[in-house]
């Protein structure tokens, strides 16, 4: 009976315990629910104050001339409690609204505001902070039933920082030559290179000329994910400095690749992937690496303004083409790359190469970001030896010891455009760009084999002196010379996106321009007879030693001109012939001998006379040259003049006796007229004369000279004249038929223009 009697009673402790168990649940429960909608309330509060400051934030910013807190302070916090009112937030005591002008600066990935009291032009953002003081939550509540002082409010607050990003556009310019025509310059590139030009078309698809992609966009493709709100709070700098470390380099191929992939024609995705196939085989464009941002001045294919205080903002999200892209990629994989430019034979004398020093970028950015265009360079090598394949390079440069040497480089076109303004006020939005181009920048030196199509800079950078003109087996000119290009300058204004705009041809492109640089070559050449113009002299070197044995050469034979039948030099004929040149004329009905010098020079304290009053005494006096040169041959002065040393390299003529002898006075003369000539001030300059201007006149091809260094020359001279002249015809004939170019003239493409709204960034 007991054993019967115990069942009950566990079974009924048990239904017990679950009882008090079920109500502690149920109360927990309770507690929970009632804590979960305590803080839903704080957060949705929470929340409700972040909206407003948000809207007050871009209201505010959004309504401020040009979007800049510190035109107009007051302005802003006006704007900013009007649009809190008008969202239900009324200010109360519990209810507060406080904005500031700040200044953005990034920290840790993160934009903050600050303000800068040195300089508060820059406090341009506005930074809105709200606050409402509500009743505490439940739990406060009860701590505050146990502590009197414990508050019984809490105070809820938001922050929202807005600027407004300025306008950002894509745009690349090029000229004529950036056409992908197979029978121009890329596509006969490419070919050099052993890949199909046919190639080129896929470029001229509708399909891959309306794909673009932002530098967002291609980050992200890139795998490069850190969120937008990380990139936008970048600096241009900052971020070129992401895709270096995240991206590195690209093959060409793997740009080709990304675009197969991004583009949404299957047919056009074929076509590419088809080219990246023939760029990876190639032993040449594979082995190419592009950098995909780069700053002003850097070889990369987007450029992007440089400025430490601004970020990227609106240029993530401007469109990019993605065809203009893959045309700088194919461009930079034939960078380095003579052209060899066939059919052109001036006597065998001028081997042409053409090639690109620097591929085109697009310029993506605000106002300020620049884009470059493909600069192109002219190899022209003129060479005496090289004449008629080389025949008379035996008679030139052994028998007569001669050879000239051009080497001329040409930097074609340089062209560069900058933003100058984005016009969000106009329907559709448009940009204004100025456009300047350099063309026929020259010049003439050796440029080391690396660098010669591997340099963004201009020629002059890496030209080097070498010699130019060697004659009687003496380096006559060495050195380098630079003739600096024209520059042409244009605003282009009112660009929409996706039109292409073209500037005005330089007026001078191949008339004058071209004439000039001949003309420049000629007058280089005259210098076997007379110094170059200026412009040319600065940086060539005249060996002085050369150039003393040419005025000795022309001593002589000035000097043997006057013979006598007896052998002896004709004082008076010299110097008739020095100042006035021979009456004899030549065939062309020019002096045999031209004058020396265009007047008879002064010289001081160098003239050897007498003065006799009781006695004869010798004395220097203030002369002439001519004065000068026969007082040294007057023999009636030796007496006086023994005791007086001659100038530094004269001589006296006269003989012991009065009686010179036929040696000494022909020796004496020929070292006097010879240390005159090469001491005169100035120098000898015969410009005037038949010798420098016909052969500096790019008007003939004849060669109209005397003397018997001219006759030495004149076949070598009448063969390289016209090759010099034919460098115009040969320009003409590179600039239009190889590159399709007229001179001066640029094309502007502005692929997107991106007019943002106020933007939150915090």
């Amino acid at each position: 009976m007991e054993k019967c009697n115990r069942r009950p009673t566990s079974r009924y402790h048990q239904q017990g315990a679950f009882a008090v168990l079920f109500a502690i649940v149920l109360a927990a429960f309770a507690l929970m629910l009632v804590l979960v909608l305590d803080s839903g309330r704080l957060y949705l509060e929470k929340r409700s104050l972040q909206k407003v400051a948000d809207m007050a934030a871009l209201e505010a910013i959004a309504r401020l001339p040009d979007g800049d807190c510190s035109q107009a302070p007051e302005d802003a916090e006006l704007f900013a409690i009007q649009n809190a009112e008008n969202n239900g937030f009324s200010l109360t005591s519990n209810r507060t609204l406080q904005v500031r002008c700040v200044m953005l600066t990034t920290q840790n990935g993160e934009r903050i505001g600050t303000e800068n009291s040195d300089d508060e032009t820059k406090e341009k953002a506005v930074e809105v902070v709200v606050t409402h003081r509500v009743p505490s939550s439940i739990v406060s509540r009860l701590f505050a039933l146990f502590n009197p002082d414990f508050p019984h409010e809490t105070t809820l607050g938001a922050m929202a920082i807005a600027e407004r990003q300025q306008p950002a556009a894509a745009f690349n310019i090029g000229t004529q030559l950036a056409r992908l025509n197979n029978d121009k310059l890329l596509g006969q590139l490419l070919q050099g290179v052993g890949l199909d030009a046919n190639y080129l078309t896929v470029l001229d698809a509708d399909g891959l000329a309306n794909a673009a992609i932002t530098p967002a966009g291609l980050l992200e493709a890139l795998g490069v994910d850190i969120g937008i709100q990380h990139l936008g709070a970048l600096t241009p700098n900052e971020l070129v400095n992401l895709a270096d470390t995240e991206i590195g380099l690209l093959g060409l191929d793997e740009l080709i690749g990304l675009s197969a992939e991004l583009v949404s024609d299957s047919f056009l995705g074929a076509n590419l992937t088809a080219l990246q196939q023939a760029v990876a085989a190639n032993a040449q464009l594979s082995d190419v690496d592009l950098r995909l941002f780069g700053l002003p001045g850097e070889n990369a294919l987007i450029h992007l303004t440089s400025d430490d205080e601004q970020t990227v903002g609106a240029a993530l999200g401007s469109a990019i083409n993605l065809g203009e892209l893959l045309r700088a990629g194919l461009y930079t994989g034939t960078q380095q790359r003579a052209l060899h430019v066939p059919d052109i034979n001036i006597l065998g004398a001028a081997n042409v190469e053409l090639g690109i020093v620097e591929p085109p970028s697009i310029g993506v950015g605000p106002v300020g970001t620049q884009a470059y265009n493909a600069q192109v360079r002219l190899y022209v090598d003129v060479d005496t030896d090289n004449l008629l394949g080389g025949v008379l390079s035996w008679l030139t440069n052994t028998v007569l010891g001669t050879r000239i040497h051009l080497p001329i480089w040409i930097d074609v076109v340089a062209g560069k455009g900058t933003l100058e303004e984005i016009n969000c006020s106009a329907e559709p939005t448009t940009a204004d760009i100025r456009v300047e181009s350099n063309i026929l920048n020259m010049c003439i030196g050796e440029i080391p084999e690396a660098l010669r199509w591997s340099t963004a800079n201009s020629c002059d950078a890496a030209n080097s002196e070498t010699e130019l003109i060697r004659l009687l087996h003496m380096p006559v000119l060495s050195g380098k010379a630079n003739l600096p290009g024209l520059t042409a300058e244009e605003l282009l204004t009112g660009i929409e996106p996706g039109e292409t705009r073209v500037s005005e041809a330089n007026s001078l492109a191949l008339g004058d321009t071209v004439e000039n640089l001949v003309s420049s070559l000629l007058d280089l050449l005259s210098g076997l007879f007379r110094a170059p113009s200026p412009a040319l002299a600065d940086d060539l070197d005249y060996s002085q030693a050369a150039q003393n044995q040419l005025i000795a050469d022309l001593a002589t034979q000035y000097l043997e001109a006057t013979k006598k039948a007896n052998g002896r030099y004709d004082l008076d004929k010299v110097i008739d012939l020095i100042l006035t040149g021979s009456s004899e004329l030549d065939d062309s009905g020019n002096p045999v001998l031209p004058a020396l010098v265009d007047a008879d020079w002064p010289l001081a304290g160098a003239v050897p006379s007498r003065y006799c009053l009781v006695v004869c005494i010798a004395r220097w006096e203030d002369g002439t040259f001519s004065e000068a040169f026969r007082g040294y041959a007057d023999s009636a002065l030796l007496g006086l003049l023994d005791l007086f040393p001659p100038k530094a390299g004269h001589q006296f003529c006269g003989g012991l006796l009065g009686l010179p002898e036929l040696l000494l006075w022909n020796n004496c003369l020929e070292k006097n007229l010879t240390s005159f000539l090469q001491k005169k001030p100035g120098g000898i300059n015969i410009s005037q004369s038949q010798d420098g201007n016909s052969i500096a006149n790019p008007n003939t091809n004849t060669v109209s000279c005397s003397g018997l260094l001219c006759t030495l020359l004149k076949p070598v001279l009448e063969l390289l004249k016209p090759i010099l002249n034919g460098v115009g015809n040969l320009l003409d004939t590179v600039l239009a038929d190889v590159l399709g170019l007229e001179l001066g003239r640029t094309s502007v493409h502005v692929q997107s223009v991106s007019c943002e709204a106020p933007a939150l960034v915090y």
